[in-house]
């Protein structure tokens, strides 16, 4: 029971701020169909409300519902209702065909884009209904920073086919297809992280909340695991040697360390490579390494570690979508050994050659200002 108060308590409240039974059904529709179990056990809750709306909301869906159990379910309710007071109109039995028959629903459509190297990425929920348009959702997520932009409404089929197809065109990767009860998980949790944040969330959120967190199921574990086992991955080195070469696909070519917390570092490096003192290359190197290795343990504390866990979980599943296996593989190794404590001698390789290639980013911009420079002096 514990599993569904957070939504009974919900319905309470959308009664108390006058929703109508028929926006109630709405919102209930997707749990109806998509998860079965717990519609049979929101629907005996209802019961309980003893409420106009409430009837009203049962009635409405048993005209949309189309499973005999949750049926048969919804009809006791109502009796249950009509037994302790409220009006309760007549309802076709199973035996006679309703007056009116529902329109076949269209399926739900969640899609979900990849991380950017600050970890912001982009999210749309669409919910059809039966007989015209479509409640379209979208936004960007942070997973440091909750609802960074959210916009939506209603849109014809036609339209939004036209605003996807065009999505698709100006994104610099294609946007893939989940669950839409992940989406709106990830809906829900990014606005849970904003009111953490003390921040207040997008208006048009706040007016299609009811429909996006509505969506929502839990998940116990990230949706790649559905996809490929821990077994599979977990301690196989010779996949997770290959992390660093993430880093040259496409999807992570932007991804680097913020300038702030990686130039004391990358000074360091420059004054190691400047120094009056008389190094060799070794001695160099060296220094070099002590530096990175210094800026890893520095940098990624547990917390960022998982923080860089999920995001790379997140993107194992994103390119096991866009059909690149081997690079899920090798993305989901390098989250796997991101659970596991830092160790100084085998450093995390993709989070070494992100401090590396952040370094040199800034060191390579330095170099060519010095270079600029030194060509403007006026030879004499």
């Amino acid at each position: 029971m514990e599993e569904i108060h957070p939504l009974i308590e919900k319905i309470q409240s959308d009664i108390q701020e006058g929703k109508t039974g028929e926006e109630i059904a709405e919102i209930l529709t997707p749990v109806l169909e998509n998860d079965p179990e717990r519609a049979s056990l929101v629907v005996e809750a209802l019961a309980k409300i003893v409420h106009l709306e409430v009837a009203r909301t049962l009635q409405h869906l048993l005209l949309v519902q189309g499973e005999k159990k949750i049926r048969k379910i919804i009809r006791k309710s109502l009796y249950r209702l009509k037994s302790k007071g409220i009006a309760v109109e007549g309802m076709p039995t199973e035996k006679e065909s309703p007056v009116f028959r529902p329109l076949q629903t269209e399926p739900s459509m969640g899609f979900v884009g990849p991380f950017d190297f600050v970890g912001r990425r982009f999210l749309m929920l669409v919910i059809p209904h039966t007989g015209h348009g479509l409640t379209v959702m979208q936004g960007i997520i942070g997973d440091t920073e909750g609802l960074v932009d959210f916009s939506g409404g209603e849109m014809t089929r036609k339209r939004f086919k036209m605003f996807f197809e065009e999505i698709q065109k100006r994104s610099p990767f294609p946007l893939v297809e989940t669950d839409p009860g992940y989406a709106g998980f990830l809906f829900a949790q990014a606005h849970r992280l904003t009111l953490d944040l003390g921040k207040t969330p997008p208006p048009d959120y706040l007016h299609l909340r009811s429909k996006a967190e509505g969506m929502k199921k839990e998940y116990g574990s990230p949706l790649i695991y559905s996809h490929i086992q821990e077994e599979e991955i977990g301690g196989d080195e010779r996949v997770l040697s290959r992390g660093g070469d993430l880093l040259k696909a496409d999807v992570f070519t932007a991804w680097r360390m913020g300038e702030e917390e990686i130039r004391p570092y990358a000074d360091e490096i420059w004054e190691a490579e400047e120094s009056k003192l008389v190094l060799n290359q070794a001695q160099k190197e060296a220094r070099f390494q002590e530096i990175y290795q210094r800026a890893l343990s520095d940098l990624f504390p547990e917390e960022k570690r998982s923080l860089y866990q999920k995001r790379m979980e997140e993107m194992a599943y994103i390119l096991f979508k866009w059909r690149r296996e081997e690079e899920a593989r090798i993305a989901l190794a390098v989250a796997l050994d991101l659970k596991k404590p830092a160790r100084l001698l085998q450093p995390n390789p993709f989070l070494f050659q992100l401090v590396v290639r952040s370094i040199f980013e800034l060191l390579s911009e330095a170099y060519e200002r010095k270079a600029k420079d030194f060509s403007l002096i006026k030879r004499p």
